[in-house]
């Protein structure tokens, strides 16, 4: 059931808007693009020195150089009337930080199946997207984000295409904390703090960022690790979604990393599971219709 889903997570047009806190000092940078990425040798899996992967061959091809956005993806529904599972179904699962000290073992401690959250209101009724046009878009499942990248001209990249963009050129084996820390300096999007109760912000943000705040990885990419959540290709009633989210801390989960995977029900919206989109290699033939 998917309430029961939700409670149980493991883990961490037009547009209406309202107020929202002061964003922190910082230049991020929102510039859509398409990066292309060359054939090349990806470590997949690989995790530090006692996990190195396996080398795996990926053709050449095309991505998102930053997730898809709360603008882009307005566009997309001015254009073609989608409307999400979250709206359809009028709710969604909704992170809930508790207000007092939790055991980590039981998520339904954090998480709500909240009605009235959807991508239009990320945080549930009373919330809106003011401010938050370059966020990334959330409260997405799976069918919802393969139908925005079809009307983009892509598809969700596989496991193989998404960790060779993520990892970039890299060619040895890398200490799985340095995705998301350079000795001790955030990199990435990720929870400081106790979780779930309190989260810090020393990354500069509590809670999602706008795309393009940290600096992109060798191949130009931005927030593969961190942020939000990724979907990645798969027919299954089960799928994936790849490279951690701000709900990752030290002290749980600790899945700002190429590596990390979870498993997560292909109908099931949250508030940090969004998408980016990868396309073929060669010219770009399609109509640049994203806003």
């Amino acid at each position: 059931m998917r309430i029961a889903a939700a409670l149980l997570l493991s883990l961490a047009a037009s547009v209406t808007l309202g107020a929202r806190a002061a964003e922190p000092v910082r230049r991020c940078i929102a510039r859509d693009g398409i990066v292309t990425v060359a054939a090349g040798t990806v470590l997949l899996g690989e995790d530090g020195t006692d996990r190195p992967g396996r080398a795996v061959h990926v053709a050449a091809f095309r991505i998102d150089a930053h997730e898809v956005t709360n603008r882009q993806f307005a566009a997309f529904v001015a254009a073609t009337g989608h409307r999400t599972r979250a709206e359809r179904e009028g709710a969604s699962a909704l992170f809930v930080a508790p207000t007092q000290p939790v055991s980590l073992d039981d998520a339904s401690r954090w998480w709500r199946w909240t009605k009235g959250a959807d991508w239009r209101h990320p945080n549930g009724p009373g919330s809106d997207l003011t401010g938050r046009a370059d966020e990334p878009v959330v409260h997405v499942d799976r069918d919802d984000a393969a139908a925005y990248a079809r009307w983009a001209g892509g598809a969700l990249p596989s496991t193989e295409q998404w960790e060779r963009a993520a990892r970039g050129n890299q060619n040895a084996a890398r200490d799985p904390v340095e995705w998301a820390f350079d000795h001790g300096k955030p990199r990435a999007n990720v929870w400081e703090g106790v979780f779930p109760i309190r989260d810090t912000a020393d990354d500069g943000y509590a809670g999602i960022a706008p795309v393009g705040c940290f600096e992109a990885n060798d191949l130009g990419l931005y927030d593969m690790v961190g942020n939000v959540w990724e979907w990645v290709a798969g027919d299954g009633q089960v799928g994936l979604v790849k490279g951690g989210s701000y709900l990752c801390a030290m002290s749980y989960c600790a899945n700002f990393r190429p590596a990390a995977y979870q498993a997560q029900e292909r109908d099931l919206p949250t508030s940090h599971i969004g998408f980016r989109v990868a396309y073929p290699a060669g010219p770009d033939r399609r109509l640049d219709r994203r806003g």
